[in-house]
């Protein structure tokens, strides 16, 4: 029998409740996925908190390795710096999902890149996380056996930065999660009954709330779709927020309805049933909302950042990210077509996907 590969997930970003944003989503349903094959032994490094409520993903205990009980800003210098010596040689594979790899791992590497924005856009992020993160993230790339980009667009943005590496990327789309697939759909009660547009993501500038909610209020202001409210799903603010100039207006008038610490049930309700979805993003990695929107069968219109164009792939009408008066068009025309909705997708990509094409661009077996 061939001796199964050793695959450590580096997962110390993800919370005890396996949920938060898409870099966690990735990372839970990748060690889920990569688990299931008979080929590859996963385990998991976490911080001490979530080792337990994790560890049923890989097997049990025994196979999550946990970092020490540091302070959140200075872990990544564990993570680059400490941690490849305390690996020794027990892993074949030790894969970072978020910005990081250990220097001087024995094992072979491979980084996952979601993204370029820390490189691209670094002023949307704190300035601790710029300082502690910018370097480390470039030597990361540079070092990685293999780089996993999670499209074709964050792959050109990656080499636009480091075009030495074209050699070692691979594509490998994501997928949306199956527990959100297979969630039992639960209403949320404050939009029963009303017609809603939905925004799925954080309220960080990148994500140009700003004019999905200016455009929606155009659209309010008008007597035919007075009456529609602006869903805004989201995580807890990390940084800086921007929501625009009619964000108060809309609140204080109940034509905004904004959720945090949505689960699984009601996020696929919310799908489900908004007469359009909205991802105005002025640049993603990936752009999980819309493949979201798209597996449930949900009306969707997305800016013209390439990440959102290609996960579309043709099924979304797209505008310009600051044409306010383009979204507040593109959004009526959906809420003028009543219960018409596109057919969900019928055959999804899955994690097992995934999965699979990350052991073929890791390792180059089947």
């Amino acid at each position: 029998m061939t001796r199964r590969t050793t695959w450590l997930l580096m997962a110390s970003h993800v919370p005890a409740s396996g949920r938060l944003g898409g870099i966690v989503r990735y990372t839970v349903e990748l060690a889920r996925a990569l688990a299931e094959r008979d080929d590859v032994e996963v385990h998991l490094l976490t911080s001490p908190a979530a080792a337990d409520h994790l560890a049923p993903l890989v097997g049990g205990t025994g196979r999550v390795h946990t970092t020490p009980a540091w302070a959140d800003p200075v872990l990544p210098a564990f993570e680059r710096w400490l941690l490849g010596s305390r690996l020794g040689d027990r892993f074949d594979v030790v894969q970072g999902v978020k910005h990081l790899l250990p220097r001087g791992a024995r094992a072979r590497t491979v980084l996952t890149v979601h993204d370029m924005i820390l490189a691209d856009r670094p002023r949307d992020f704190p300035l601790a996380k710029r300082v502690l993160l910018q370097r480390p993230y470039a030597a990361s790339i540079r070092q990685a056996d293999a780089l996993v980009c999670v499209s074709q667009a964050t792959r050109a943005a990656l080499l636009v930065h480091h075009p030495q590496v074209v050699g070692r990327t691979a594509v490998v789309l994501s997928a949306t999660s199956p527990q959100l697939l297979g969630a039992v759909p639960e209403p949320v009660e404050a939009l029963v009954g009303r017609r809603f547009g939905l925004v799925v993501g954080d309220s960080s500038p990148r994500k140009n709330l700003a004019t999905a909610v200016s455009a929606w209020a155009r659209l309010v202001d008008g007597p035919e779709h007075a009456d529609a409210a602006l869903a805004l799903v989201g995580p807890p603010p990390w940084g800086e927020e921007a929501y625009g100039p009619d964000h108060a207006r809309l609140v204080a008038s109940g034509h905004l309805v904004q959720l945090q610490g949505v689960d699984d049930a009601a996020l696929k309700w919310c799908y489900e049933h908004a007469a359009v979805v909205l991802a105005p993003s002025l640049v993603e990695g990936y752009g999980l909302p819309a493949q979201e929107a798209l597996d449930l069968g949900a009306p969707l219109v997305t800016s013209l950042d390439p990440a959102l164009v290609e996960v579309s792939a043709g099924a979304a009408t797209h505008v310009d990210a600051r044409d306010v008066a383009g979204w507040a068009g593109a959004a009526a025309e959906r809420l003028a077509a009543g219960a018409a909705r596109p057919r969900p997708a019928q055959h999804p990509r899955t994690w097992h996907d995934v999965a699979d094409d990350t052991v073929r661009a890791v390792l180059g077996t089947p």
